[in-house]
């Protein structure tokens, strides 16, 4: 799906799609994915400038993949082998399945996800598929266009852990360090709606 489809699914005018979808960006012609790059960068910055919070949240969480398959169901597994656990200890055990990060609690109580690299002096890839490696060249990536990823984790660690979460920061990501740190995500705990 592309970006101007998730942001009418978001409700979206259609003027301030038609602003979003129309940015300047640099082309490099034989490189599609590094098109796709230059215009998500120029395209996110935008919906920064143009949308309120909760929109691009909703925007960037329908863009989040990989929430079937073998995820969901060691989210689902994971969930009936940890039903009444200990948050700290569920965090450390939910850290040794494949693809979940590195979760603790920090000091406020929220969850931190060290999602994806380690700052080990090495320069890291950004597994994102949709821009396939490619960085943008009209500046780095907007923390905004890894909501996306923040929407991936969010959707399972709230299945593993049966608890409803909200994104509350990007803290830092490979895509707008250039390679140099890694991906970390913080999400706040809501209480449950028992309504």
């Amino acid at each position: 799906m592309a970006l101007d489809e998730h942001l009418q699914k978001a409700g979206v005018d259609n003027d301030l799609i038609r602003r979003i979808m129309s940015v300047e960006y640099p082309h490099a012609s034989r490189q599609p994915k590094q098109d796709t790059a230059n215009f998500m960068a120029a395209a996110i910055r935008q919906c920064e400038t143009d949308l309120d919070d909760e929109t691009l949240n909703a925007v960037m969480f329908d863009r989040a993949c990989c929430k079937g398959g073998f995820r969901l169901k060691n989210a689902r597994q994971f969930a009936k082998s940890h039903p009444s656990s200990d948050m700290t200890e569920k965090l450390h055990d939910l850290g040794s399945v494949r693809y979940m990060g590195h979760p603790f609690l920090n000091r406020d109580g929220d969850i931190q996800i060290n999602a994806v690299g380690e700052p080990d002096g090495r320069r890291m890839t950004c597994p994102c598929w949709r821009l396939g490696g490619f960085l943008p060249e009209n500046g780095p990536m907007p923390l905004s266009y890894c909501r996306c990823c923040g929407g991936h984790f969010q959707f399972h660690y709230q299945v593993a852990l049966g608890i409803p979460l909200r994104l509350k920061s990007v803290v830092s990501s490979m895509l707008n360090s250039e390679g140099e740190l890694p991906c970390v995500f913080i999400f706040e705990i809501l209480k449950p709606n028992l309504s």
